[in-house]
C-alpha cells in the first residue's frame, strides 16, 4: 500500500512540476517597467542616483534588473552643460510584485563636477515572469 500511495504522490508531483516552473523572459519595454529619478547627488567622491522602478502591469513580476546605463545632462550655473554616460558600479537587487513599485539607489563612481540642475535619459534591461504569484 505504501509503495502505491508513492508512486501516486509521484506522478501528481512530476504533473504539477512543469505548471510551477516558469521561464523568465527579458525585455526592454517601459510600457512594463517605468524609472523615475528621484535624486542626484555626490557621496565620497562617487555620483549617485536614486530613483524608483514602477512595475506597470498587474499581471507580471519583475525578477532582475540585467543592465542599465544612464545619461545624466548637467546644468551649471552658468547656463553651460555637461555629460556624463554610465553604467552603475553594482547593480541593484530588483524584485517588483505586479502593479509594485521599488527604490534604488545607483553608484557610477567617481565623478567631479558640480551642477544646479539634471536630467536624466536611461536604458534598462530587466527580466520578469507571466503571472503574478510572487
Amino acid at each position: 500500500m505504501k509503495k502505491w500511495f508513492a508512486i501516486i504522490a509521484a506522478v501528481f508531483l512530476f504533473l504539477w512540476l512543469p505548471i510551477g516552473a516558469q521561464a523568465a523572459e527579458i525585455s526592454s519595454d517601459t510600457m512594463i517597467l517605468d524609472w523615475s529619478t528621484n535624486k542626484v547627488w555626490i557621496d565620497h567622491g562617487n555620483l549617485c542616483v536614486r530613483g524608483t522602478f514602477y512595475n506597470k502591469r498587474t499581471d507580471l513580476t519583475i525578477t532582475k534588473l540585467n543592465d542599465i546605463t544612464m545619461k545624466i545632462t548637467f546644468t551649471k550655473s552658468d547656463g553651460s552643460k555637461s555629460e556624463f554616460s554610465g553604467k552603475p558600479v553594482k547593480l541593484p537587487m530588483l524584485k517588483i510584485g505586479a502593479g509594485g513599485s521599488k527604490t534604488v539607489s545607483l553608484n557610477f563612481g567617481p565623478y567631479e563636477g558640480t551642477w544646479s540642475s539634471w536630467n536624466t535619459d536611461e536604458d534598462y534591461e530587466f527580466s520578469y515572469i507571466p503571472g503574478s504569484r510572487w
